[in-house]
């Protein structure tokens, strides 16, 4: 990890006023720890290909990609909610009632969690057989349904992080800690199937779990009492909990419907080049992470221009470093999937499909969290409920018919198209086009 005391005193020099210093150094210092994460998240995926194979790693993705899946469904669509609250408080120095906010919504996301997770673990047979049909998946999954209420925990709390604009914390906890941790302990320990590579896993996110609330301590004020608007944190989380189910089903759903369909060599090839495509977005996530905050401050305070201006700058830069990391994997697709061991290779073209849908948004800009930290929750919902649809049906017929490539092909259309709807939307609500950037 780089050393950000060196990093933080060296942008302390960066002339210019204090807002402008203060915007740039968290830009900077976010995409360092950004960049620094997608690192160790890729190196991770080419870990686990490479030990495992191309068939036990297969499984373990497609377990992976399960509990990616219920444990955003047992968050219950808090994350920016949670994001958005913590900020407000936090921005006036009301520590109790931020503490509040994050008890609520933990208290909420660990008890679905406590109700989803035994049927994953006890159903795990059932699920591998009749679901998937695949038997060698069985303890695999159980392993990996135990750890979404860990799972769901530690999402939460980098969103909190996030609230009180520690990004670099909440990029740790969020993907770096626990990838940098299952690489060590790879290392050490060799498993040899997705059954102990999936138990590691399961204690890993036991662990990561402990440290960022051992973090939240650390470097935070105040206790937690009854929440006097906790009636409003759930009704305004229902949409959003509409939202990110479709999300991340158009983003794994791909993954989840293949699993019934190919095999495990070629949904190990789609697993692998879906999680590298999404580094081409590492840096449209490090602009998240900053930007967030500011799109509700300055709607709040009603700082149009300021949130204009903004915005506009966010977005020349995605399109600027988006486009060379496109060009680049479009050249030398083989050769990135080549880098995970024998039987990936094949999975070049599904890289380059992926990578379209991940440049589309890309050079949309944070136009989904425009929205939703504008107040505008009904209009994302309603665009991803759309989009929702279009993946399903889309991965229905094109699954069967191509396999690995009818889900990229369904993924990155379906990707595209949410982008562009909320585009739409942005400019229709806010009056800023970010498309028109230049």
């Amino acid at each position: 990890m780089p050393d950000m005391s060196i990093i933080s005193k060296a942008l302390k020099k960066i002339p210019g006023d204090k807002g402008g210093k203060e915007l740039i150094s968290e830009s900077i210092l976010t995409f360092i720890t950004r960049s620094f994460s997608a690192v160790v998240s890729f190196a991770m995926n080419m870990v686990i290909a490479r030990y495992l194979g191309v068939n036990e790693s297969g499984y373990f993705f497609l377990a992976l990609s399960v509990i990616t899946v219920l444990a955003t469904f047992c968050r219950g669509g808090s994350d920016l909610i949670l994001l958005r609250f913590v900020s407000i408080h936090y921005s006036k120095s009301e520590n109790n009632e931020m503490q509040s906010v994050i008890i609520t919504l933990l208290k909420r996301a660990v008890i679905f969690s406590l109700i989803v997770a035994p049927f994953i673990v006890f159903g795990s047979k059932i699920i591998s057989i009749y679901l998937f049909k695949k038997p060698p998946l069985e303890t695999t999954l159980m392993w990996m349904g135990l750890s979404i209420p860990f799972y769901a925990t530690y999402m939460l709390q980098s969103w909190a992080f996030q609230g009180i604009k520690k990004a670099t914390h909440s990029i740790v906890i969020q993907g770096t800690l626990l990838p940098l941790l299952l690489i060590v302990a790879v290392f050490i320990f060799s498993p040899a199937t997705s059954s102990q590579l999936s138990f590691i896993y399961f204690i890993l996110s036991v662990i990561t779990c402990v440290c960022g609330y051992l973090w939240w301590k650390k470097i935070t004020t105040g206790h937690a009492t009854a929440y006097g608007n906790r009636r409003q944190l759930i009704n305004e989380s229902k949409p959003l909990w509409t939202v990110a189910m479709l999300q991340t089903g158009i983003q794994w759903g791909g993954q989840f419907i293949a699993g019934a369909y190919v095999k495990p060599a070629e949904l190990a090839q789609f697993a692998v080049a879906q999680r590298t495509s999404l580094l081409i977005s590492f840096v449209l996530l490090a602009v998240n992470l900053v930007s967030a905050p500011r799109f509700a401050a300055y709607y709040n305070a009603g700082e149009m221009d300021k949130l204009k201006r903004y915005v506009g700058s966010t977005t020349r830069m995605l399109v600027v470093v988006s486009i060379p990391l496109v060009v680049v994997v479009f050249i030398f697709a083989p050769q990135i999937m080549n880098l995970f061991g024998k039987g990936f290779s094949g999975g070049a073209m599904l890289l380059r499909i992926l990578a379209v849908g991940q440049l589309v948004s890309m050079v949309s800009g944070s136009v989904g969290y425009l929205l939703m930290m504008s107040g505008h929750q009904k209009e994302m919902r309603n665009i991803n409920i759309i989009n929702g649809i279009l993946a399903i049906v889309l991965f229905m017929v094109l699954i069967p018919l191509y396999g690995a490539l009818g889900a990229a092909i369904a993924t990155s259309i379906a990707i595209a198209s949410q982008n562009l709807m909320a585009v739409y939307q942005v400019n229709k609500k806010l009056g800023i086009n970010t498309l028109a950037i230049w």
